[in-house]
C-alpha cells in the first residue's frame, strides 16, 4: 500500500514547531514537536480511516528533520 504525507508548517516558536499533515491538504491533523528534546505529540488526528499511520509517518519525517535541525516549511513522507 502506497502512503503520501503532507506536512506543512503551522507556527513555530522557541519552545516547538506545530505542523499539519495528512493526504490531502483540506483534511489535516496536526502535531507539535519539542524543538529541544525531540518529543512529538500528536494534537489531532487526520479524518482518514488510517490515522495512526498518517501520524506515525509524519511524526518520523519531522523528527529526522529535528535531528538535522531544521525545521522546513513543508516535506513529504512518500513510500
Amino acid at each position: 500500500m502506497a502512503f503520501y504525507v503532507l506536512i506543512l508548517k503551522e507556527k513555530e516558536d522557541e519552545i516547538g514547531v506545530t505542523y499539519r499533515f495528512g493526504a490531502h491538504e483540506d483534511r489535516l491533523g496536526s502535531l507539535w514537536i519539542d524543538k529541544l528534546s525531540g518529543e512529538i505529540k500528536e494534537l489531532q488526528e487526520t479524518p482518514e480511516q488510517n490515522s495512526q499511520a498518517f501520524f506515525q509517518r509524519a511524526a518520523v519525517k519531522v523528527w529526522q528533520n529535528w535531528k538535522k535541525g531544521a525545521f522546513p516549511e513543508k516535506t513529504s513522507w512518500a513510500s
